[in-house]
């Protein structure tokens, strides 16, 4: 890259958010790091692990102020076909390979959510002692 930056060969990034918005964020991180050549480790817990239950990765949920504007206009852009599902998303970082996505055991624990009850695009769970492994050799990480 240019101007002396470094590209990031491992991100690491911790979804504890399912807002539409920030999930659509961090997959878009993804996507950049997974098309320059680095590997990207995904771990979703609480509000974002909801968006991994079977059915649920491309509903509309914001969170914060002003929800209803914003609601308003991912769900039109979305329907003109001018932003991405984040599932098309998570199958564009599947097929660039080097993602793993990873389910919080403690946050499934917390929310009552079994293994089978997750969408496939899922690798495996792994509690936060192990996650954290993967950070430490991480060039950069995110929470989000």
């Amino acid at each position: 890259m240019s101007g002396g930056n470094k590209r990031i060969e491992r991100l690491c990034i911790f979804l504890h958010s399912g807002s539409y918005d920030r999930v659509y964020q961090a997959m878009a991180i993804t996507n950049v790091v997974l098309a320059t050549g680095g590997e990207v480790y995904l771990f979703f817990s609480y509000g974002a692990l909801k968006r991994l239950v079977k059915g649920s990765l491309d509903a509309v949920v914001i969170e914060g102020e002003a929800v209803a504007p914003f609601k308003e206009d991912i769900e039109r852009n979305l329907n003109r076909g001018t932003l991405d599902k984040i599932s098309e998303m998570l199958d564009m970082a599947k097929r660039f390979g080097r993602i793993k996505v990873y389910a919080c055991t403690a946050s499934m624990a917390v929310m009552n959510i079994a293994r089978d009850e997750l969408d496939p695009v899922v690798d495996a769970s792994m509690g936060l002692v192990s996650f954290l492994n993967l950070v430490k050799d991480a060039d950069q990480t995110l929470y989000i």
